[in-house]
Parts: structure tokens; sequence; C-alpha cells
């Protein structure tokens, strides 16, 4: 059974996001404010590796020759400029009678890396006789509209249907959308004696092949849900996968119905692809669905086919089990609250999630109202700071970061001093469900805040933050947070440089030796610091650290970026890299 459903959700909706945490939503402005533009790595090809390719397949050792092919194709697969792709040579090998079948492989894999139609050929006379290469080779005659292989693969339809091969020539059938295949596909698409794999893609492969049509064999194999198999059922809407006529659509909205979410999720698909509309009649079973990939067609469908009703429903789903949902939904409201008549709309949802108690839609809708910028939540995201799950409890500082509202920064303030009291006597995340890095975070969060905001309250416990030792003991703050209060002071200080903190800041920036070495985001905001503070008297003492352009280390960017502010000079356009791995097969010394 669970091989079945595998299958059938190889038609994966478009519809779903990648699982989307609140970390990737919650991004730090230190990192942007200010750009620090690097230069762009272009990985070049040594001049003379594809010459000594060619004559390692011209030597008689297999596995040289087996290294050789990889290295060509893995050439090809990174687009390297000036590669000379010597096609005859690796059909030549490809043809050798007594070839080792590893070099046979890899000469094959070369030849589609590199989409050498003109060995379309050799290539399939090679996949004939050898089922092995039919893997790699059959999608890529397909790709290729190779018409000779069709013959073959039609042969190979009358196999025994536990064959390998079967299914690969049924995939290249339908890529190249033969007809003359619509009758045995039918057929073992209808035989219940198959096996199911061949069965689903024959089922498939005749859908795409006759896109019109099979509504009477979908209906006889899913007439009783109660009774026929799954895989019955998944035959039938895999077949009507690309029809659109008023019957299959009645179809498809029926088995969109099934109890089994594979069945389902492709009749959604099709549904959904035709017109959201037809999902509107599905909607209440389709959100009720265990499945979250079936869940992810309902929110579609409410973001699609907005109304008051379906935007309080797509407000639910921030408090979906999947994370993919919850994302989808929240970007399908900022979608929704940019046109001006659902704006109320989509705030009512997130300010009724932000006032509830499941930790997914406190999430979710503190990134949303802070991203609609709506001022009133500030107060609430106050109140979550403290919250016992990572993802409300930095999502709520990231929230007041990105709101700014000028009367919440002395609370802020107050719990910032009081978090760092906590660390300084107990460590990051004693007594906490919360871990150090999400500590890290969050203080970072609020940070960043206070220097934005200018708070020169601020200022004392910032200061703290600033060498790695507090006391006789390390600084338990993060360096997320360090960083983060070094480039706050920078802001706080801006064109007013004071000496003992230029010192102090200079002092992180230039900590590279074996006893004290910084980390590298200290380092960075520490240099952004001096140029924002306009450390004029520092420059002589900043320059060490910039190559005179910017290279791939931001702290030579950030340093360069710093002594612009002060001098005035220019950081160059950041160009381009050149460079030459050396860890290709046969690498030159020269």
């Amino acid at each position: 059974m669970r091989s079945i459903v595998v299958l059938a959700l190889a038609f994966p909706p478009s519809v779903l996001l990648s699982s989307a945490r609140s970390q990737d939503a919650t991004d730090s402005l230190m990192y942007r404010d200010p750009e620090l533009p690097g230069p762009r790595l272009v990985e070049k090809l040594p001049a003379r590796l594809p010459g000594l390719w060619l004559e390692a397949l011209d030597r008689p050792e297999a596995d040289i020759k087996c290294q050789a092919a990889q290295a060509i194709a893995l050439a090809a697969e990174r687009g390297l400029i000036g590669i000379n792709t010597p096609i005859d040579r690796l059909v030549r090998e490809l043809g050798q009678p007594d070839q080792h079948q590893t070099v046979r492989l890899a000469v094959a894999r070369a030849l589609v890396v590199l989409d050498a139609k003109e060995a379309a050929a050799d290539l399939a006379r090679a996949a004939d006789t050898d089922p092995e290469l039919q893997a790699l080779v059959d999608p890529m005659l397909a790709k290729w509209n190779y018409k000779p292989a069709r013959t073959r693969w039609l042969e190979r339809l009358d196999q025994p249907p536990n064959r390998g091969g079967m299914i690969l020539a049924i995939q290249a059938l339908a890529m190249v959308r033969e007809e003359k295949a619509i009758p045995r596909l039918r057929a073992l698409a209808l035989d219940r004696h198959v096996p199911a794999a061949v069965r689903l893609e024959a089922a498939r492969a005749l859908g795409s092949i006759q896109p019109s049509g099979l509504e009477p064999e979908a209906e006889a194999l899913a007439r009783d849900p109660a009774r026929s198999p799954i895989t019955d059922r998944l035959v039938a809407a895999s077949m009507l996968r690309h029809h659109q006529d008023a019957k299959a659509v009645a179809q498809l909205q029926q088995l969109a119905r099934d109890r089994e979410p594979a069945v389902a999720a492709v009749a959604l698909a099709r549904l959904v692809e035709l017109d959201t509309k037809l999902v509107v009649p599905l909607l209440e079973t389709v959100l009720a669905s265990p499945d979250a990939n079936v869940r992810g067609f309902g929110v579609e469908t409410l973001f699609r086919q907005a109304t008051d009703a379906h935007i309080r429903l797509l407000g639910d789903r921030l408090n979906d089990a999947h994370p993919a949902n919850r994302a989808r939904a929240s970007q399908a409201l900022r979608e929704l609250a940019a046109k001006p008549e659902w704006r109320n709309f989509v705030i009512r949802e997130g300010t009724r999630l932000v006032s509830g108690t499941d930790w997914r839609g406190l999430e979710q809708s503190a990134i949303l109202l802070a991203e609609l910028d709506h001022k009133p939540t500030a107060t609430r995201l106050l109140a979550l700071l403290p919250h016992e799950r990572a993802e409300v409890f930095v999502a709520a500082a990231w929230g007041l970061r990105r709101l700014a509202v000028p009367e919440t920064l002395p609370p802020v303030l107050e719990y910032f001093e009081g978090q760092y009291r906590v660390i300084l006597k107990v460590g990051p995340s004693a007594g906490r469900k919360v871990g150090h890095e999400s500590v890290d975070a969050q203080l970072s969060h609020l940070a960043q805040f206070l220097g934005q905001g200018r708070y020169r309250p601020a200022d004392a416990v910032l200061r703290r933050l600033i060498p790695p030792t507090a006391g006789k003991e390390p600084n338990p703050a993060g360096f997320e947070t360090r960083a983060a209060a070094i480039w706050a002071l920078g802001w706080i200080h801006e064109g007013k440089p004071d000496p003992e903190l230029v010192q102090a800041i200079y002092g992180r920036l230039s900590a590279v030796g074996l006893f004290d070495p910084e980390d590298g985001r200290v380092r960075r905001m520490s240099a952004i610091a001096l140029g924002r503070m306009r450390a004029e008297g520092m420059v002589d003492k900043i320059r060490p650290y910039y190559s005179g352009k910017p290279n791939l280390d931001q702290i030579n960017n950030a340093a360069g970026w710093a002594i612009e502010q002060l001098t005035g000079e220019k950081v160059p356009p950041p160009g381009i890299i050149e460079t030459k791995p050396l860890n290709w097969f046969l690498t030159s010394v020269d």
C-alpha cells in the first residue's frame, strides 16, 4: 500500500511551497544595512584538462576511462567555458564491443549531459543490448523525439509486465505522445493482474496521450469507492489527469472526495489546473483531510477564490500542522492584503490569530502583521517575547524590529536588560524551553531594533556586549547578539565617535590573535560601526583589513565600506573572481 501511495504522488502539486521556518522569514537587518556587494565567483576549467581527459579515454585501464568520462560530464553540468565536447571520441568508446560496463555507463551519461543529439542512434543501439543503459538513455531519446526508438518502446509493451524496461518505455511513449500505444496502454491500465506500478504508469501515459474519451473506463473503475481497490481509483484519477469536459470534471470531483489522499491529490491537481472554482464545493472535505498535500490544494483555492469567508478559512490555515501550508497561507494573505478591498479582512484574521494560543498561528500572524506594518500589533508582540516556543519567541522580536514603534523601545530595553542579566547569571537557555540559538536570535533582533531607533538609553547595556568576556568569565551573549549590539551602537553614535567606544570596537575588529580570536560576524559589524560613527582617526588602523577591492571576505568588504565613509575613497566595483578548483581528475600542474 505504501509504495502505491508514493507512486501516486508522482503528481506533486505546484501550489505548495517548500517547508518554511520562521527564521527563513525573519531576516536580520544588520546584514543588509549596509549592502556589501561581493564579486561573482566564476569557475574556470584549466585549459589543458579537456585534452588530458581525451588522452585518458585512449588508455586501456577501465577505471581511468571511467573517470575521464565522468569528468567530462561534470564539466558539462557546470557549464564551464571553453570545454571542447569530444562527442566522436565518446561515441567510439560507447561502441567498443568488449567495453567494460562501468565505462559504457559513464560514457553514455556524458553524452546525455552534453545533450549530444547526434549520438542518438548510437545510444539507442547500446540501450537495446544493455538494459542498464535504458534508464539513462530512454528519457533523452524521448526528449530528442528520436523516432526510430518508438518501435522498440512499443515492442517492450508486449513483454511481461514485471520487466523494468516496460515502465521506461511507457514513460518515453507518453513524452512523445505516441498514439499507437493507446490500445496496449489501456489494456495494461485496466488489467488487475498487472503490477500496480505498471498499471499506474500506463494510466498516466494513456491520459497524457488521449486527453478525452476515457470517462467510461474511469467510471467503471471507481463506480463504488467503498469496494474499488485503491489501485483502481488511482488508475481512474490518472486516466482523467488531462481531461476537461463536464463529465470528466464531475468524476474528478468525486475522486477528490476519496478517503485515500493519494487519489484525492491526483484529482485535485487537475481541478486546480482547470479552475479553482471547481474545488470550492469540496473545500470542507479538502481542508479537513489528514494529508498536508490535499489541504494544500484547499489553501490555493481559498486564495484564488477570495471572499470574506474564504479569507477567514485561510486565516485558520496559519495554524496548519504542516509548515508548507502555513507558509503558503501567510504568503496568500500578504498578496491579498496588497489589494485595498481585502486588506482589512486580512488584518482582521492576523489579529485574530495573534490573539490566540496556538504557537503556529502566533508565529505566522506575528510575521504577517509585521510585514503589513500593522502598528497596533506591537503591544501583543511585547507580550509574546517570553513565549516558550522558539518560533514565537524569535518572531515576536523580529516583528517589533520590523514595526519599529517608538513607544515600544523602553519596554524592549527593559526586557533586553532583564534577559541579559538572566544569561549572565544562569546561562543563555537555563530553565528555558528554547535553545541558545533562539535566545541569540531574539536578542539580536531586539538589539538591532534599539539601534535602528537610535535609542540612547540602550547605550550602556549594549556596550557590555562588546567584549568577549564578562568580568573573568566568557560573555554568555551569543555572537549574533554581540554583533547586533556593535551594529546598533554604530547607529546610536552615528557621526559622533566616542573615543572609548571607538577603541573598544576597534579591539574587536583587530582581534585576530591566537589568544583572542573574534567571531567574523562581530568583526564585520565592528568595521561597519567605525565607519558609521565617522571614526576618522581609525582610517590607518582599518586599512590593514582591506585589500583595496571587494573580495569573498565580508570583513574585507566591511572595512572597505568603512574607509569609504571616512575618506570618500570609492570602493571599486566587485567584479569577477575566476577559480580553478584542484579536485578535477588529472589536474594539470601548470
